[in-house]
């Protein structure tokens, strides 16, 4: 079981809520480094309100949230170190693909070692042929894969919250990605996983956090 000194995200009677009618938690969830926690359930009963949570993007009205330790912050240069979002990016129209890599590269201090990791981001996320196109002339697909490729840049990366990650990608492309996130877990991550399939949470989840219509949880993952 997952020590609480030892969670990489801790979530604790964490509630938001809308209206009388439209409550969300309490959550409790732990998730430790290397290990993927999935949040499933209908469109609408939570997943995405409790990454933002912990994303610091989105407040609570009651209980806490705690990432690394510390209370989210997305302000905090360090925040944005360690802890990485993935949902639907908006891009600079007039920027390509290696430009919004470039950017996120200098924005994370990466100074000398900008090019490699923008090229070694690019390939690995099969993006070297687009790498000149503005992000308004890529397929939904390949608009995902930049999103994507905006999120594994920082190799300082401990916390990935990812929202559908396989939106709008193809078997092969959910596959690879599988294979990537995979990778990152035997690296030390920790992975808040919400998604509608079922692959990925067989794949990838050691707990599996059950949000119902009336927006509880359960958890029926294994520790």
């Amino acid at each position: 079981m997952t020590d609480r000194a030892d969670a990489s995200v801790r979530f604790q009677g964490a509630v938001r809520r809308y209206d009388p009618q439209h409550v969300i938690g309490p959550v409790d969830l732990m998730a430790a480094p290397g290990e993927c926690a999935a949040l499933v359930g209908p469109n609408g009963c939570g997943k995405s309100t409790m990454l933002r949570a912990a994303a610091g993007t989105e407040p609570l009205d009651d209980g806490t949230v705690h990432v690394l330790g510390e209370r989210p912050v997305q302000a905090s240069p360090d925040f944005r170190a360690r802890v990485s979002a993935l949902d639907e990016t908006s891009f600079f129209p007039d920027l390509t693909v290696r430009e919004h890599l470039e950017l996120i590269a200098v924005g994370h201090g990466l100074g000398q070692d900008t090019d490699r990791c923008v090229e070694e981001t690019l390939s690995l996320c099969r993006l070297s042929h687009h790498a000149d196109m503005g992000p308004g002339k890529l397929s939904r697909g390949l608009q995902q894969l930049m999103s994507i490729a905006v999120m594994l840049l920082p190799r300082t990366t401990e916390v990935l919250l990812l929202d559908e990650p396989e939106r709008h990608l193809d078997a092969e492309a959910k596959g690879w990605l599988v294979t990537i996130l995979e990778q990152r877990k035997k690296e030390g991550a920790c992975l808040l996983l919400a998604t509608h399939h079922r692959p990925f949470v067989d794949a990838l989840a050691g707990k599996v956090f059950a949000f119902d219509t009336h927006s509880r949880t359960g958890d029926r993952g294994t520790e």
